[in-house]
């Protein structure tokens, strides 16, 4: 009975050792967080960062304009531009041409 038990002790440990292995292989190529999920993960990361750099650019356009708009730099030229542009503003003596 011995001798079985010697056996059975000589092969659980491997055994186990490399299920182990087996088990946290598979989860760091194939998991939520492993290698496979990365690349998924960079593609994101990348267009991202570049809808940031957009949105960033569109802020400084906004401050840009806002700065125009301010009570103590107002541009009226960029009013009356606002004004043509946005609400189709035209002086009576002016036509309207749409372009699209």
């Amino acid at each position: 009975m011995e001798g079985v038990t010697r056996t059975a002790k000589a092969f659980l440990l491997p055994g186990a050792i490399g299920a182990l292995i087996l088990y946290f292989s598979y989860h760091a190529l194939a998991g939520d967080q492993g290698l496979a999920a990365w690349n998924g993960l960079q593609a994101d990361e990348t267009s991202l960062e570049g809808e940031l750099d957009k949105l960033k650019a569109e802020r400084v356009t906004l401050e840009a304009s806002l700065k125009r708009l301010r009570d103590q730099s107002l541009d009226l030229d960029y009013v009356e531009e606002i004004a043509r542009t946005r609400l189709s503003y035209v002086r009576p003596d002016e036509v309207l041409v749409a372009v699209r």
